[in-house]
């Protein structure tokens, strides 16, 4: 991250007052987050960014759309705001990330959750006035504090959620290379090899069970898949045909899953349409408990077919397998089927 600042570990959530210190970060401070996390952690936080800025405020999201964080940033500009920091999860940290970008303040993000690689990514996804989800291009925070502890303390489905958005970058990497070999896409070797590390640091862990140091290694996995997106300019590293799907599946599907599981199931369903092997993934995920059958997620069959097959729209000049597999009607049912009785 060129002059950002990025710490992982253990107890971190004491470093704030440092890291905006450090950072020549003084003044009003607009400090962001929910009411749940306020309660649980403000009695760390707050004194910490009292020590620094010369005037605290503090702001509980409201929503997470695109209105409520252009508000946000008229509110920094108006008031002259020195800096943003935001600690919660995907909506509290999208909203403050698209805020700070668009009145050009210093950022500090504090995740407590480890759902998606969108911690450190240049991409907020905030809600259109339907109240559909929208992908921003942004810039990356200015300075991210990840507390492996503190993200010990979530709900598991957040961590394993993680999980599957990594291990998703799999087809993402596999769909570029396709893009590549077909004239539709460029190649970034750099940006590739990011992902390709974060998904194999991953994948080749020691660790059976979510435990401390699994989480370290997670966190590092997420950042560094945020990094290749940051490098690409674009999310084609770990982004393919699975997050086409996952992107339907927020249109058409009913029940709202959690996006980690959307796309791990999207990946293994990519594989199985290749009819390529997709053990070592499934069996991963399964270690891990993260459940991708889709029944138990609430995606019954007809949507299942409805969002494969509306993938491809979801964002036309994003080629990948899907472009050219069999889609049809019998083959994705087979699937769905394969998938119940698998998971």
């Amino acid at each position: 991250m060129k002059n950002n600042v990025l710490k992982i570990g253990q107890g971190k959530i004491n470093e704030i007052a440092s890291t905006l210190l450090e950072n020549n970060i003084s003044g009003k401070i607009l400090y962001i987050t929910d009411p749940v996390v306020d309660r649980l952690y403000s009695h760390i936080v707050r004194p910490q960014l009292e020590e620094v800025g010369k005037m605290v405020k503090a702001e509980t999201v409201e929503s997470n759309t695109i209105a409520y964080a252009m508000s946000v940033a008229e509110r920094v500009i108006a008031t002259d705001i020195n800096c943003i920091v935001g600690m919660g999860g995907g909506k509290v940290l999208d909203v403050c990330k698209y805020a700070a970008y668009i009145s050009k303040v210093p950022y500090l993000s504090i995740p407590t959750t480890l759902a998606n690689d969108g911690v450190v990514s240049p991409i907020a996804v905030l809600k259109r006035h339907d109240n559909k989800p929208k992908s921003l291009g942004c810039a990356m925070p200015t300075m991210l504090i990840l507390d492996t502890q503190l993200v010990m303390t979530c709900p598991p489905q957040f961590v394993k959620a993680g999980i599957g958005d990594i291990i998703s970058n799999y087809t993402a990497l596999k769909d570029w290379d396709y893009a590549v070999a077909n004239g539709k896409d460029t190649m970034n070797g750099y940006a590739y090899l990011m992902s390709k590390t974060a998904l194999d640091a991953l994948i080749k862990t020691q660790y059976s069970s979510i435990c401390p140091e699994f989480i370290d290694v997670l966190a590092n996995s997420l950042v560094l898949s945020g990094l290749a997106m940051d490098f690409a300019g674009s999310s084609r590293p770990v982004s393919g045909s699975e997050h086409l799907f996952s992107h339907a599946l927020d249109y058409y599907c009913e029940k709202q899953n959690l996006h980690g599981f959307n796309v791990a199931l999207g990946t293994i369903s990519v594989l199985m349409l290749l009819g390529e092997d997709y053990s070592r993934l499934l069996a991963y995920l399964k270690k891990f408990e993260v459940d991708i059958n889709p029944k138990h997620m609430g995606i019954d069959k007809e949507t299942f077919v409805l969002c494969m097959q509306k993938a491809t729209s979801m964002r036309k000049n994003r080629y990948t397998h899907l472009c050219t597999l069999d889609l049809s009607k019998e083959k994705l049912e087979n699937v769905y089927d394969k998938l119940v009785n698998e998971l």
